[in-house]
């Protein structure tokens, strides 16, 4: 019964992880964006949830739960930091491209090195517990 608990706990935060990150896009689209909503805004909405809609394939499978917690996890604090540097404290004008190419570094770089970190916290907490 505890690993059934463990198992639907992870599904859960990934998808809580996941939830936020497209909270995070869709404030964005809605409240921070100019000029009402049009084809490029879905279109850039869709493309920022990518990362989250492959960890939430990963999480419903038992054996990758925990690597789409880390995955989702990596990606909205990636995204949240992108978030902060375009809107919050911008560095230069074309601090804005950022939100073109987050989507692709969380789904190339980022979001697979969460996945590798969640791994391998697993497997010194596996270690761990023979011990």
């Amino acid at each position: 019964m505890d690993q059934r608990r463990s198992v639907n706990f992870l599904s859960s935060l990934a998808l809580a992880l996941c939830g936020a990150g497209l909270a995070l896009h869709l404030y964005t689209i809605v409240f921070k964006a100019s000029g009402g909503l049009n084809f490029f805004l879905v279109a850039l909405f869709l493309w920022s949830c990518a990362p989250y809609a492959v960890a939430a394939v990963l999480a419903r499978f038992t054996p990758t739960r925990a690597l789409a917690v880390g995955a989702a996890a990596a990606c909205v604090v990636a995204d949240a930091f992108m978030h902060y540097s375009v809107f919050i404290a911008p560095k230069g004008s074309t601090a804005a491209l950022g939100l073109l190419f987050m989507p692709m570094w969380n789904l190339v770089a980022i979001g697979p090195v969460g996945a590798l970190l969640a791994w391998l916290a697993l497997k010194l907490q596996a270690r761990r517990a023979i011990a």
